[in-house]
């Protein structure tokens, strides 16, 4: 009787452990098919970088008197002065050259040059500059341009349009000569208002009249400059609206309609 108390207690002492260990082994029973919540990474927000703004310089002469040179340039040659005029783009002022310098123009062989500089010490690389003109007479020629990466009188790059010629040109002035690059034949009238405007980016031109492209051009002998006006022997060049807009770091110039037919 004794061994058989003995062997019930042993197989009740053993049942007991095998339940035990049951129930550690074994996941609650709460927790059976519960899968494990994923953590959940937060995604970073991302800043966009705002696009440069364009630096924007516009000469419109409206205060400055008539009859003077205006604030901010400086007559190289010529008697660039204030000029009202009423049919200006924006009233009532224009900078343009009077009448005159004939004996100017024969005595240089009809190669002379008048030409303002704006006096700011920038130096401009890569911008689009544009201006309305018009050529109000001239017995000789009726010509007029921008003039932009100036360097000094005798190197600088030229767009021009003018009359008798009906010529629309791209030139750099290289140690006092003037160098044709490209032209093309464009109607161009005395008393008539256009709009010239060039694109430089690197040695890439783009070259526009009234907002139409007629030709590019690449040429890379001067990397930068400043900017101004030009006339040929004794036009009445006029200008208004001259505008520069300076390409921001990483910007390109748009894309440009496709551009006129030319003539050599």
């Amino acid at each position: 009787m004794k061994t058989q108390n003995s062997w019930l207690r042993s197989a009740a002492v053993v049942a007991a452990g095998l339940v035990m260990a049951m129930l550690i082994v074994s996941p609650a029973a709460y927790s059976k098919g519960r899968k494990k919540k994923a953590e959940v990474t937060p995604t970073e927000t991302l800043t966009p970088t705002p696009a440069p703004t364009p630096e924007v310089h516009v000469w419109n002469f409206d205060q400055d008197k008539a009859g003077e040179v205006p604030a901010g340039w400086k007559a190289i040659e010529g008697e660039w002065q204030v000029i009202a005029d009423p049919s200006a783009p924006s009233k009532p002022n224009t900078l343009g050259l009077p009448a005159g310098r004939l004996i100017k123009s024969l005595t240089n062989a009809l190669e002379y040059y008048p030409m303002a500089i704006e006096t700011d010490p920038t130096e401009y690389a890569d911008f689009t500059l544009e201006a309305q003109f018009k050529s109000a007479g001239g017995r000789f020629d009726c010509s007029g341009g921008l003039i932009f990466r100036y360097v000094d009188e005798k190197n600088f790059y030229l767009l021009s349009a003018g009359c008798p010629s009906d010529y629309f040109a791209l030139s750099r002035m290289t140690d006092g000569q003037l160098v044709g690059l490209k032209q093309s034949v464009v109607p161009t009238d005395k008393d008539t208002w256009y709009r010239l405007k060039v694109t430089a980016q690197g040695g890439h031109f783009m070259c526009f009249d009234d907002d139409k492209m007629i030709f590019d051009f690449d040429d890379s002998k001067i990397a930068k400059g400043k900017i101004g006006v030009w006339a040929r022997d004794d036009s009445q060049a006029q200008f208004d609206d001259i505008k520069i807009t300076v390409m921001g770091e990483g910007e390109s110039a748009p894309a440009p309609a496709p551009a006129a037919s030319s003539s050599p």
